[in-house]
């Protein structure tokens, strides 16, 4: 997959992630994960692939099921 795709493909799904949680995350996460698509249109020609995971990883363990997989495992 290019880069260019990858990169589409996940501002796409933040933004699907955003309008599904819409009224399950607090307004402080929306704005993060607004941040988080904004950083990813707005450079869009200097992101590589690890630098794309970085900014989805830093919005995606705010999914409810996925938060609470990660408090399951802090608790271990």
């Amino acid at each position: 997959m290019s880069n260019h795709n990858l990169l589409k493909d996940s501002v796409g799904l933040l933004k699907k992630i955003r309008q599904e949680l819409h009224d399950d995350i607090d307004s402080s996460k929306r704005r993060e994960l607004d941040r988080a698509i904004k950083e990813l249109e707005n450079n869009r020609n200097k992101l590589s692939p690890p630098d794309i995971l970085r900014v989805i990883g830093k919005v995606v363990i705010w999914i409810p099921a996925i938060e609470r997989i990660l408090n399951s495992f802090r608790e271990l």
